[in-house]
């Protein structure tokens, strides 16, 4: 996919595990303190914040692949002595300076910008470019397992964890010649691009797949019949009259008889895409009949309704929920993919009917009550193969892109010692 210049060849250690052809010299071990000058960054009052040069901050370091002077989000008011004195150029890399995970302290980042200077706030360390390197590979190479390993191993703090500027300086890594550093960070590079391009694919997707939802449920794009003329006009009617609901329960979780059994038991946090078919737990027959559980049969749609209200996912096969649901089995009027759609597009309408303040929810009977403009079945059929089509384009999608973050994933373990 990406070019045939690299061999899969393991090497001993201290090699990487993958080499593109014509390198063979040994990496050299060096501390970041060879190539980095560290500083601490900019503690301004809270008054100085908000306009001014930009400033890095720990945000910018988490949320990009790399920084530059656009996608920095903060700005402070500092004179230009400060601005000089705390400068962010091309090649420079930033670290978390702390954090109340260790998993994330000292996480780094690298600023690509040629054009302009930042400069950087006070949770953050700066790391100034003294030494050679590719700014593209070294920012790749500290966001490997075994860079973060030896950075956060080194992290002190007990409810926060630090690391300061010698805990850096002292970090060993190897680095191979600068003609391997900018073939792997070429590679990347391209690797990069390639997930960001299908992730463009699947935004497009969503962004048409709303545009038509949005269309269609309010009758600005209707379909037609096999002899070309456009269906009956659309009739108004309640929930109640689609679709039978239903709520769940939850067996006691003090008795083990009542779980691991063959029946399917979803939770609100696991509607996270369109289709559930496995659930993360299961209950036993003995669960069912002893709870407020009931069999769904497949089709239904699982609607949360606590909480977290008008998340949807079609369920592939039987199965039960919890009370945080009132799941929805449809009537002979009504397709149930064309009823899951209305949903994601009329998800207001279960919001704005929902009573509580710190754990909000709709009751069955509310739902009930909700009016649905409803088109005969023969045209909710062609709705939803329409919006189907979409659906299964954009779940293809996602598995390319899941399977290009698996090569990164492998690359990063493989291309670096």
């Amino acid at each position: 996919m990406y070019g045939k210049e690299m061999i899969m060849t393991f090497f001993p250690n201290r090699l990487p595990k993958l080499r593109f052809t014509g390198f063979e010299e040994n990496w050299e071990n060096k501390t970041l303190g060879e190539l980095l000058e560290f500083k601490n960054g900019i503690n301004a009052s809270k008054e100085q914040y908000g306009s001014g040069v930009k400033f890095i901050n720990v945000l910018d370091i988490l949320s990009n692949d790399f920084i530059t002077y656009d996608n920095i989000v903060g700005k402070v008011n500092v004179d230009e002595i400060i601005v000089e004195k705390f400068s962010v150029s091309y090649g420079d890399i930033l670290f978390q300076r702390s954090s109340e995970t260790r998993e994330e302290v000292g996480t780094a980042n690298v600023y690509l910008d040629k054009n302009k200077n930042a400069t950087f706030g006070g949770f953050v360390i700066r790391g100034k470019k003294i030494g050679d390197y590719n700014p593209i590979f070294f920012n790749k190479l500290l966001k490997t397992n075994s860079a973060r390993e030896n950075i956060t191993s080194k992290s002190g703090g007990s409810t926060r964890f630090n690391v300061g500027q010698e805990i850096l300086s002292s970090v060993n890594l190897y680095f191979p010649n600068l003609s391997e550093q900018d073939k792997i960070a070429s590679f990347l590079s391209l690797v990069d691009e390639r997930i960001k391009t299908q992730k463009k694919i699947i935004e497009q997707l969503e962004t048409l797949m709303r545009a038509n939802r949005e269309k269609i449920f309010s009758q600005k794009l209707r379909f037609k019949d096999d002899q070309g003329n456009y269906f009956s006009d659309w009739g108004l009617t309640e929930l109640k009259n689609v679709c039978f609901i239903t709520g769940g329960g939850t067996p006691d979780t003090q008795k083990s008889e009542f779980w691991n059994g063959n029946i399917q038991w979803f939770t609100p946090t696991e509607i996270k895409s369109n289709s559930v078919f496995k659930s993360e737990r299961t209950i036993s027959e003995s669960g069912l009949k002893n709870s407020s559980a009931k069999i769904l049969p497949q089709g239904s749609i699982l609607l949360t309704t606590r909480a977290t209200i008008g998340e949807v996912a079609i369920a592939q096969e039987e199965c039960t929920t919890n009370q945080g649901f009132q799941s929805l089995v449809v009537k002979e009027n009504c397709n149930n993919i064309f009823l899951f759609h209305w949903i994601k597009e009329n998800k207001f309408e279960l919001i704005r009917r929902a009573n509580g303040s710190t754990f909000p929810e709709i009751s069955k009977s509310k739902i009930e009550l909700i009016k649905i403009s409803l088109p005969s079945l023969e045209e909710q059929t062609k709705i939803a193969n329409f919006l189907s089509s979409i659906q299964e384009k954009r779940e293809t999608e996602k598995q390319i892109l899941e399977k290009l973050e698996l090569q990164k994933k492998f690359l990063l373990a493989n291309l670096f010692v």
